[in-house]
């Protein structure tokens, strides 16, 4: 029902970019210099990244149970963290104001790291609140820059059409994976190590576009660090 309430928003979008907001020549000039295998690296690294937002997700409260943390103060922590996401889509957008894309997305990746790699070493309730109130602002950082991203390096719009499957699949397979290893015997810290393990592997793929994009289309770059 809420996805029928958005349909009439759709007419607002334009159906082409207005006059003022037109790439420059040197910006074509560089997306037509662009590798076409760069936006599927993109999409290998939103895949990653939703191996851990699926993971975490999945199991956050059953850890939490698992480690005997009390039912109604998890319960009641999730609601209220779940806040932080209009708060981390209003620094996200300052931040990408500010800063561009690229840089905050590989920041983001570093952090989102650290904070699920805690619950590896102890889920206790400073652990939970820290990893969660920090996650749910987070993620949603991830998620405004993967997209503006894409639009960068590919603006004919085929490959953010893409997005949904990358993301889906990333959270079809991470928890698959965290379940077998569950079934193996191997904890929840094993799952939190995976989901840590995902995002930085995400944060490589990113980083190792950026740079070499940097040194191939430094234009491109310029785009991404001012849109």
């Amino acid at each position: 029902m809420c996805f029928l309430i958005c349909l009439p928003l759709l007419y607002w979008i334009p159906t082409a970019p207005l006059p003022g907001e037109r790439r420059s020549d040197a910006a074509v000039a560089a997306a037509r210099r662009l590798p076409r295998y760069l936006p599927w690296v993109c999409l290998a690294a939103i895949f990653f990244t939703y191996v851990n937002i699926g993971t975490y997700w999945v199991y956050i409260e059953l850890a939490s149970l698992d480690a005997g943390i009390d039912a109604d103060w998890i319960g009641n922590l999730l609601v209220w963290v779940s806040l932080g996401s209009l708060v981390g889509c209003l620094i996200a957008t300052v931040l990408s104001n500010r800063f561009g894309l690229a840089r905050p997305l590989l920041v983001t990746l570093l952090i989102m790291t650290a904070i699920v790699g805690i619950l590896t070493l102890e889920i206790n309730p400073l652990h939970l609140f820290i990893s969660l109130a920090s996650f749910n602002v987070l993620w949603i950082f991830i998620d405004v820059y993967q997209m503006g991203t894409v639009a960068v390096i590919d603006r004919s719009g085929a490959f953010a059409s893409l997005m949904p499957g990358a993301q889906g699949l990333g959270q079809i397979v991470g928890p698959y994976l965290a379940a077998g290893m569950l079934s193996a015997g191997l904890g929840y810290n094993a799952v939190f190590a995976l989901c840590a393990m995902a995002a930085f592997l995400g944060m490589l793929v990113y980083l190792g576009m950026y740079l070499g994009v940097r040194r191939e289309v430094p234009q491109l770059v310029k785009d991404c660090d001012s849109e």
